[in-house]
């Protein structure tokens, strides 16, 4: 499946203008809160028009089944997640490592205030496994192609390269340090069960070991007094 196939996905998931856009949205934070909790394989959609408070019929017409539901989903959260970390993420300070821990303060912040949101993307992610039927280099393409280049853009402009090492390649060095901290958050999600509350309520301890391991890539990376 390719990035053009899932657009065609969320287009197709947008069901028809013949109905409120209320229930969609209804739906769509109804069958959040029951994927966060039970993961794809044992959601029920019984359980999620009985939250959403609509009839299976409308559910169907609107997502068409429980896989292009869960899609729908997916690049919900992964928007609400966008226009929060453009709208409130800190790239002020010049310093490389400031704006990335900025960047996970903000990440945090979404996941205090959306804690349904933080369990549906780490179980999706991280957790289900084969069970998941989300297509994962699809998944990826869109987030690179719709939300990524703009903030990796605006990430790099105004960064402060003199604190470098002579001949140190900052773009590798953003690489490796996200999939440094996605490893932790992976094993942060999987020890906490996914449970969303738990999840919440533990982030300052996924910050802290994060902070730890930025301060060591920091000492590695900064030449002389710059490292302090």
């Amino acid at each position: 499946m390719s990035n053009d196939s899932m657009l065609a996905d969320r287009e197709h998931a947008a069901g028809s203008t013949h109905f409120s856009s209320e229930h969609r949205e209804n739906i769509l934070n109804a069958a959040i809160e029951v994927f966060a909790r039970d993961g794809y394989a044992a959601a029920s959609t019984n359980d999620i028009v009985k939250r959403a408070k609509v009839s299976k019929g409308l559910l169907f017409h609107h997502f068409t089944n429980k896989k292009n539901l869960y899609t729908a989903c997916q690049l919900y959260v992964l928007e609400r997640y966008g226009e929060f970390m453009s709208k409130y993420v800190d790239l002020s300070s010049a310093d490389f490592f400031d704006r990335i821990l900025c960047n996970m303060r903000t990440k945090i912040e979404f996941g205090r205030r959306h804690p349904q949101y933080l369990a549906l993307i780490s179980r999706a992610w991280y957790v289900d496994g084969e069970e998941n039927p989300l297509d994962r280099r699809s998944a990826e393409e869109y987030i690179v192609t719709n939300m990524q280049v703009g903030q990796l853009q605006n990430f790099f402009t105004g960064v402060d390269t003199t604190c470098f090492r002579e001949g140190f390649d900052v773009s590798k060095l953003f690489n490796y340090t996200r999939l440094i901290t996605e490893a932790i958050w992976q094993r942060f999600s999987a020890s906490l069960n996914n449970d969303p509350d738990l999840m919440a309520s533990e982030l300052d301890n996924y910050l802290a070991e994060s902070e730890e391991i930025l301060t060591l890539l920091k000492h590695g990376a900064y030449s002389g007094a710059e490292a302090e």
